[in-house]
């Protein structure tokens, strides 16, 4: 029904979207004094550390904190590689769509129109999120001076922008009565829970290769846990969102043959997942490699890293103790990120539309 460039430009919303979130809502919680003093100082004040994190003492006591007042620059080193990539995937998103509509000024019609439908609110939402994150990374950088408050105001309105972008991608698709695996709260919910955990797993693996993985173990922690927490929902909701369009065309007499043309497509939809051509794709790509593999890597790498907190590898470096849990994080990321455009694929790909007689047209 819609195209590779259409679910792209899905995946890539939700994804830039969620890393958006994700930025915006660590620095609203960021240590206010650290702040105030990385404005006053644009983010650039020297602050002790080696390229690898570490202070030259034990590597313990309070470096790994956003509230360190000791070290305001390190979040430029935090929010900007962040912050740029989300811009980057945000900016392909909108490539896709310009590319899926054929012409530019048809992209130029959706910017000089009221959001009337999902589709403009959703170009206004990118559009607003660019913006915006772009705004932030200016201030993080150092480049643009602002004082504290509108900096909190900046990112109370990213936030809000970007869970717009997440929002809207699957609103975009339940509307549509035509399709009725779309139909219904569920798969925007969906979603979101995609949107946030590809946003969550980009802004890890962004931190690992920016080095301020390191410096902020405490809040990669939380980080970690929170894309722990997103995938277990999502899981749920993957079920219940399948299981609620299978009861609701009549799954349990599905043997006796569906009653209306809606509950055939329906009930043809999620047997094209579960049992058909996409399951392997279904079962194999997004429930094992996007839901199951990460998940798994993510809590294992998260149980490592308590079980060194608690002096059982009191020997190991601070260096050496971040290294292991780099590939498992960049795993996950990977894993997270491939399983999320494969749902959108997928949800495309097994839209089934009814199919209703001639004579019923006729009628």
């Amino acid at each position: 029904m819609f195209s590779e460039l259409v679910v792209a430009y899905l995946f890539l919303g939700g994804t830039g979207g969620g890393a958006c979130a994700v930025c915006a809502v660590l620095g609203l919680l960021a240590d206010g004094g650290d702040v105030r003093r990385g404005l006053a100082m644009r983010f650039r004040e020297g602050d002790g550390w080696d390229e690898c994190g570490r202070d030259g003492s034990s590597g313990r006591g309070g470096r790994d904190e956003l509230g360190d007042a000791r070290r305001p620059a390190a979040y430029r080193r935090l929010f900007v590689p962040a912050l740029a990539a989300a811009l980057v995937v945000l900016a392909l998103s909108m490539v896709c769509l310009a590319a899926d509509l054929g012409r530019f000024d048809r992209v130029l019609l959706l910017a000089v129109s009221p959001p009337s439908n999902f589709l403009v609110l959703g170009f206004w939402a990118l559009a607003a999120c660019s913006a915006l994150a772009l705004t932030v990374l200016l201030v993080w950088q150092g480049a643009l001076p602002v004082r504290f408050g509108l900096l909190r105001a900046l990112n109370g309105l990213l936030l809000a922008a970007a869970l717009v972008t997440v929002t809207y991608t699957g609103l975009l698709l339940a509307t549509i009565r035509a399709v009725p695996l779309w139909f219904g709260p569920w798969l925007p919910a969906l979603f979101v829970l995609s949107g946030l955990s590809c946003g969550l797993a980009l802004v890890m693996a962004v931190a690992v290769f920016s080095r301020s993985a390191v410096t902020f173990g405490r809040v990669m922690r939380g980080l970690a846990w929170a894309d722990c927490a997103c995938m277990a929902v999502e899981a749920v909701v993957l079920t219940v969102w399948l299981g609620s369009v299978w009861a609701a065309a009549g799954g349990t007499n599905a043997l006796a043959g569906a009653a209306t043309p809606t509950d055939a497509a329906a009930l043809a939809s999620v047997a094209l997942l579960v049992e058909g051509s996409l399951a392997p794709w279904f079962w194999g790509v997004l429930v094992g490699g996007g839901l199951a593999l990460p998940l798994v890597a993510e809590v294992a790498s998260l149980a490592r890293r308590r079980f060194r907190e608690n002096g059982l590898h009191a020997g190991a470096s601070p260096v050496a103790a971040s290294s292991v849990d780099d590939a498992p994080t960049l795993i996950a990321a990977a894993c997270v990120l491939a399983g999320g455009a494969v749902l959108r694929w997928l949800v495309v790909a097994a839209a089934v539309q009814p199919v209703v007689s001639s004579m019923v047209l006729a009628l």
